[in-house]
C-alpha cells in the first residue's frame, strides 16, 4: 500500500479552508440526533450539504422533513433560491427533491444539480 505522500507526489491533492456564513439544522427523535443538514448563504442564495439520516431512521420523512425546514428558514430570511446536489444514482434523493419543486439543472462536478426558488 502507498503511502500518502507517495500518493501526493503522483497525483498532487489541494486542501482548502473557506470561511462559510452557514447554518446546522438537525433533528432529534427521543432526544437524539437522527439527522441534520448543512446550510451555507452566500449573497441572495443558499445551498444544501450533507443531509443525513442515521439508516436505522430512514423511510420515516426525517429527510424530508429536513428540506422543508431549510426551505422554510431560508424564505424567513429572504433568500431568493436553494440549490443542491445530489449522486445522480441516488433515486430516493432525486425523487425527494423534485417532490419539493427543485428543479434539475443538470450536472455539476458529476452530480445531479438542484435548484428552486424562493
Amino acid at each position: 500500500m502507498k503511502s500518502f505522500s507517495q500518493l501526493q507526489k503522483e497525483k498532487p491533492v489541494e486542501i482548502g479552508l473557506a470561511k462559510l456564513n452557514s447554518e446546522l439544522l438537525w433533528l432529534k427523535e427521543s432526544g437524539r440526533q437522527v439527522g441534520s443538514l448543512v446550510l451555507v448563504f452566500e449573497g441572495n442564495s443558499a445551498s444544501i450539504y450533507s443531509v443525513e439520516v442515521l439508516s436505522e431512521f430512514r423511510g420515516k420523512g426525517y429527510g424530508k422533513k429536513l428540506v422543508e425546514s431549510a426551505i422554510d428558514y431560508c424564505k424567513n430570511l429572504s433568500v431568493s433560491s436553494l440549490e443542491l446536489n445530489t449522486e445522480t444514482d441516488n433515486t430516493v434523493a432525486n425523487n425527494l427533491y423534485k417532490s419539493l419543486g427543485f428543479n434539475l439543472e443538470g450536472l455539476k462536478d458529476g452530480f445531479n444539480n438542484y435548484k428552486k426558488l424562493i
